[in-house]
C-alpha cells in the first residue's frame, strides 16, 4: 500500500498561512515541514545544534534546524502540533504518527480506496 498524499492547508498560531502537499506517514514519527515551505513571516524556534534524524533508507539522515507551532486542517479537522523544520525533507510536509497518535488519526485503505 501507498502512503496517502494529500493537499493540507496550514496556518501559525499567529494567522501565517500556507498550503503543502502532505504526505501522511505512520512510519515517521515527527511530522516535518521543509524549510522552504514554512509560511512566510512565520514565527520559528531555531536550535543551536541541528537534530539528525534517521531516514528509510539505513543511511539516510536529514537535520531538523528549526520548530513551528502549526494547525494543520487534516481531511477537514483542525490538528496543532509541534513540527519540525528540515531544509534536507524531499516533500513539502510529512504528517507522522506522533501527531497521528495525539489526535487519533488513522489511515485505511479498502479496495484501493484510502481513507484518513
Amino acid at each position: 500500500m501507498s502512503k496517502p498524499v494529500r493537499e493540507m492547508k496550514i496556518r501559525t498560531k499567529d494567522g501565517k498561512r500556507g498550503v503543502v502537499t502532505a504526505l501522511i506517514d505512520s512510519g515517521s514519527f515527527y511530522t516535518l515541514i521543509r524549510e522552504d515551505c514554512v509560511p512566510g513571516g512565520a514565527t520559528v524556534i531555531r536550535y543551536k545544534k541541528s537534530e539528525k534524524m534517521g531516514t528509510a533508507k539505513k543511511t539516510g539522515q536529514i537535520h531538523a534546524v528549526a520548530s513551528v507551532d502549526l494547525v494543520m486542517i487534516v481531511e477537514g479537522h483542525p490538528v496543532s502540533d509541534e513540527v519540525r523544520i528540515s531544509p534536507d525533507l524531499k516533500r513539502e510536509f510529512i504528517l507522522g504518527a506522533g501527531t497521528m497518535q495525539k489526535w487519533d488519526i488513522s489511515i485505511t485503505n479498502k479496495n484501493g480506496h484510502t481513507v484518513i
